[in-house]
């Protein structure tokens, strides 16, 4: 019993990594969320998912809060310098039941990790790349934290 204990404990530990976290596909979203995760491929791809090039092959995760409630964040593969995908990141349901769009990220990994004293947890954006001032791609790994609104870069305290 006590081995079954700890396997259940080191689960649940690990569960707030994006990684560990289910990666599935839109058409298995309720219909609420699905919607929500397809508006966020209409700019690029237009408002017709049956008329969406198969190799866009998008995928949605819902990531806990601390509160309890899920982010709902998209995934789709892109063909730019900037990562392997672009991550939308959409909040918790709303009062009036909808989801607004929190931001979106060019990575070729995202993981989900809890943020001390904020309801959302924080985003580590891996893989990524970012222009330079001479217009040069360089890999950019963030760990971006929600507040005030908007997305902050959490930058690591000299030891």
């Amino acid at each position: 019993m006590k081995k079954f204990l700890c396997v259940v404990l080191l689960a649940a530990a690990g569960a707030a990594h994006a990684s560990d976290l289910y990666w599935q596909p839109l058409n298995t979203l309720g219909p609420g969320d699905r919607s929500y995760a397809e508006q966020t491929l209409y700019d690029e791809f237009g408002d017709n998912p049956d008329l969406w090039p198969d190799w866009i092959d998008p995928a949605a995760l819902y990531a806990p809060t601390a509160d309890g409630d899920r982010l709902l964040i998209v995934r789709r593969p892109v063909h730019e310098p900037c990562g392997q995908y672009r991550f939308a990141i959409l909040s918790t349901v709303t009062a009036a039941r909808t989801r607004e769009k929190l931001g979106e990220f060019c990575a070729g990994d995202l993981d989900i990790v809890k943020a001390p004293d904020h309801n959302l947890p924080d985003l580590l954006v891996t893989e990524g790349y970012l222009q330079d001032g001479n217009g040069d791609w360089q890999r950019k790994d963030q760990r971006l934290r929600w507040d005030k609104g908007q997305w902050w870069l959490i930058i690591k305290a000299a030891d």
